[in-house]
């Protein structure tokens, strides 16, 4: 069950950056109703995006062809693909959305997504996004998947239909966020589980997530949906850690 994000705290949170001008999140500069929640114009135009050349297969930047982990071990997906580093605006816009819960900032983000999504990677080339799942117990506090609403607003874009009942998180792991590299790894293991193989059975398939920085969640679950024979899983994320 996906729960709906609270339209009253949206608006209100809409009347109060009128009415009581806040600072930006990045810069502190004095700020009122800009296009962007919480941040200033300035600081959300500066967002660094991710610009070839990359790695084929992975996205990492400043790689041509396959970068040498590629080559040596080929990630599960075809190809993985970002649209900014997760550093200024654009990490106070995504731990805003996901931890402190302004939703009115998944438009935006959305709209940055679809702004700059790579050449390489269209959207309408696939059967349906699928957003990255949260355990039900995180759905629960949080009120909302933030890969879901993000997805919902790609799709309201360009038509395509997204699947949030296919793919579970069945096990309720500890924040990837709160681990190192190497227990974020284990910690993942065995934490999705494919409910309706028949959606995900040849079919052309992208996976949603909001930050990329090991690349152990993504690589767990699209694991699990090349179980049933998909034609093809790549990967989209909005931003990705400079140094996971």
């Amino acid at each position: 069950m996906q729960v709906r994000p609270n339209i009253l705290q949206q608006t209100l949170e809409t009347a109060i950056t009128f009415l009581y001008p806040a600072q930006c999140r990045v810069c502190e500069k004095q700020i009122g109703l800009e296009s962007v929640p919480y941040m200033c114009d300035a600081c959300w135009d500066d967002i660094p995006l991710i610009e070839p050349p990359w790695c084929e297969m992975c996205g990492i930047p400043n790689a041509k062809g396959k970068c040498d982990a590629c080559a040596t071990t080929p990630p599960p997906y075809g190809k993985l693909r970002t649209i900014a580093f997760y550093e200024s605006a654009l990490q106070q816009a995504i731990h805003l959305f996901k931890f402190e819960k302004r939703t009115s900032l998944a438009k935006p983000l959305a709209q940055l997504t679809m702004d700059y999504i790579p050449d390489d990677c269209d959207i309408t080339d696939y059967d349906f996004i699928l957003p990255i799942p949260i355990h039900k117990k995180r759905l629960r506090e949080r009120g909302f998947n933030q890969a879901t609403l993000l997805a919902n607003g790609i799709a309201k874009n360009v038509g395509i239909q997204v699947v949030t009942d296919a793919l579970v998180r069945h096990r309720n792991t500890s924040p990837q966020s709160s681990l190192d590299r190497e227990a974020r790894q284990t910690n993942i293991v065995g934490a999705f589980e494919l409910q309706k193989k028949e959606i995900v059975r040849n079919k052309r398939i992208l996976v949603l997530d909001d930050v990329f920085t090991t690349g152990a969640t993504v690589r767990e679950a699209v694991k699990v949906l090349w179980d049933v024979d998909p034609i093809e899983v790549d990967v989209l994320t909005l931003a990705r850690a400079l140094n996971p």
